[in-house]
């Protein structure tokens, strides 16, 4: 296969496409507990509305409908994001034959993606949102490129559908947007793409994709970013001047922490030749080194101005992955044949797309080798079965105080309405009758007693005070794969109306 992708690097597709059934497969055969990112889709599948949380809704528009046209399943869950991520990989490759001449460059570029550990693990397991905002990033900066190299009323459409679709991925695609005008202005043909008439036609058709959620967006500003700057001021220290560090530093680790795998791959793959001549640039290798830059300046600004001090890796990941076609741009203008090295890369992307499922597959069939279960191995359906069986009847409503357990129990259940009070605004019809109870499901802690007081709380203003206190029951459930005796608890109670 490794000598195939020389001779011919457009089979790279044909091997994604694989690569990525394989994927899907695994993961039918994985546990059908869910990670947090699943069971949101699962959960949030039950509305198509114009906002939902603190995150734009394109991935859960996409998951949604397809929940609509085939029911809500694992293999709908997972498709979504398996084909999802196809299309990164081959929009990335598109991306890079755009900029690189050599084809086998471009091929070593889209398969380095697995060399990035945030992309081919966590993007496998966790990720939606920002899955969706690298596919988006893909298509618009094809699209911007494409107007500088040969503009027509096309490129200028497709690079507004982009960037529509773009802002409707995740907020902080903002801020490469900007950072993509700088790189176009600083073009030797970019003022005079910015000032044709027809970038006009990229910004319009782009407001009006973004305009119905940007609406709600403007009534619901508190919910779209409260929880996002929350977890950016965690653990801060009190002085202002530790403040102004430590964001920067965290900012700077996590570059490094991103970037490092790739570029050790690359030292032991291409040795030498990797820094032989890199001071040699071209108009594209300018214009991603001043979109790092600018996207750079424009992170620091806003570590700096909201008091930033804790940042997650799954946030800059969509402004690093760009890294192997800027690494591999600079390889090329340098001299470097890629054929003299890429039999010899071909063999570690390979091993990865084996190695990967295998993974997946023994971290959640033999967990005790990890010390600790995973999200997958929690037995929701084992949970379900048994105490719908006990109480002889299907719940009219299911409600939890949280979201991981909500999307799991409407995926075992999904012809019952689900909800969460985390997300307090988004809300179900149900019907609660003596035939159709409401089913209340909480994780407890080990000191834990009573209902927790959200889910009391609702009781008490939703159905009425006499409500409040229910009677608990509890049920332990062997782990999936877990050890004799290891065993997951739930609390629960059946509501009945009085």
């Amino acid at each position: 296969m490794h000598r195939l992708l020389v001779r011919r690097p457009d089979t790279i597709i044909l091997l994604l496409a694989g690569y990525f059934v394989l994927e899907f497969l695994v993961r039918l055969a994985m546990p059908h507990g869910m990670r947090y990112d699943e069971s949101q889709q699962a959960l949030f599948s039950q509305w198509l509305t114009l906002g939902y949380d603190s995150q734009p809704p394109l991935y859960n528009w996409v998951q949604a409908l397809v929940v609509s046209v085939f029911g809500l399943s694992l293999a709908t869950i997972s498709i979504v994001k398996n084909i999802v991520l196809f299309l990164v990989f081959f929009s990335y490759y598109k991306l890079a034959k755009l900029v690189l001449s050599d084809k086998v460059f471009a091929a070593i570029a889209t398969l380095s993606l697995l060399t990035i550990p945030q992309l081919f693990w966590e993007a496998q397991r966790d990720l939606t949102h920002t899955v969706a905002q690298l596919l988006t990033i893909n298509l618009f900066l094809y699209g911007a490129i494409r107007t500088l190299k040969a503009p027509s009323t096309g490129s200028y459409i497709f690079t507004g559908i982009a960037l529509g679709l773009g802002m409707l991925s995740k907020y902080n695609f903002a801020l490469l947007a900007a950072a993509a005008v700088v790189a176009v202005l600083m073009h030797p043909q970019g003022r005079a793409r910015i000032f044709d008439r027809r970038f006009l036609l990229t910004l319009l058709i782009s407001l009006l994709i973004f305009l119905p959620h940007g609406l709600w967006l403007i009534h619901n500003l508190d919910l779209a970013s409260g929880r996002t700057l929350g977890i950016m001021e965690q653990d801060a220290p009190q002085s202002a001047f530790a403040k102004l560090v430590q964001g920067p530093l965290e900012f700077v680790k996590l570059v490094v922490v991103i970037c490092a795998p790739t570029l050790v791959i690359y030292s032991l793959v291409f040795g030498k030749s990797l820094f032989k001549n890199l001071g040699r640039s071209n108009e594209w290798t300018r214009f991603f080194e001043v979109l790092f830059a600018a996207i750079a300046v424009l992170v620091l600004i806003l570590i700096v101005a909201i008091g930033m001090t804790a940042l997650r890796d799954r946030w800059l990941l969509p402004f690093l992955f760009l890294l192997p076609i800027y690494v591999c741009l600079k390889m090329e203008v340098a001299g470097i044949k890629a054929a003299d090295f890429g039999k010899r890369f071909f063999y570690i992307p390979l091993a990865m797309m084996l190695i990967i499922p295998a993974l997946l597959l023994v971290r959640v069939t033999f967990p005790a080798l990890f010390g600790a279960y995973d999200h997958y191995n929690t037995p929701y359906p084992a949970f379900v079965s048994q105490a719908v069986a006990m109480e002889g009847k299907k719940p009219g409503l299911v409600l939890t105080d949280n979201w991981l357990p909500a999307g799991n129990l409407h995926l075992q259940l999904p012809d019952v309405p689900a909800m969460s009070l985390f997300f307090g605004n988004l809300k179900a019809n149900y019907q609660w009758s003596a035939d159709k109870p409401i089913l209340i499901v909480w994780r407890p802690g080990k000191n834990d007693s009573g209902v927790p007081a959200p889910l009391a709380s609702w009781l008490h203003d939703t159905l009425g005070p006499q409500y409040a206190a229910p009677n608990i029951k509890l049920a332990d459930v062997q782990y999936i794969h877990g050890k004799p005796g290891d065993m997951a608890s739930f609390a629960y109670s059946w509501v009945y109306p009085k």
